[in-house]
């Protein structure tokens, strides 16, 4: 299964995040993430990115980016 990284500003929106795509049933972790554009927090899903990046738009959750895991 694919899994993706949803890339969050801060640990608060990667845990508000999290909250809300397993309260719709997706698989969820939160991971730190340091790399060449700073450190910052992500979603690690195995869901359809689709979906949860809608999930996450309609909870008000930021995204900085999204990439393979």
């Amino acid at each position: 299964m694919q899994k993706y990284m949803i890339v969050t500003p801060s640990v608060t929106y990667a845990l508000k995040g999290r909250d809300a795509l397993r309260r719709m049933g997706f698989p969820a972790v939160i991971e730190r993430r340091n790399g060449s554009s700073g450190c910052g927090y992500g979603i690690v899903t195995g869901a359809d990115i689709k979906k949860a990046e809608s999930i996450l738009n309609d909870a008000s959750v930021k995204i900085l980016e999204i990439t393979d895991y």
